[in-house]
């Protein structure tokens, strides 16, 4: 994909966040506290919740972004 191309694809923060989610909820998404499987999407914290115990996993853990601003 060159700049152009991404550009078009992904012209604003949200339409990223929105395509990573996408891929992480087709992944699915393990709690590393409790290895529950069902979570929910708090938007304003652009972060998962398990459903069994609260713990949040931001959008960016697990992937090569992980540690990046």
């Amino acid at each position: 994909m060159n700049i152009i191309n991404f550009i078009n694809r992904f012209p604003d923060e949200a339409s990223c966040v929105e395509f990573i989610k996408s891929q992480r909820i087709k992944q699915g998404i393990i709690c590393k506290k409790c290895t529950g499987i069902k979570h929910y999407w708090l938007e304003n914290k652009l972060s998962f919740q398990c459903a069994s115990c609260g713990f949040r996993t931001s959008i960016k853990s697990g992937t090569v972004m992980q540690s990046s601003n």
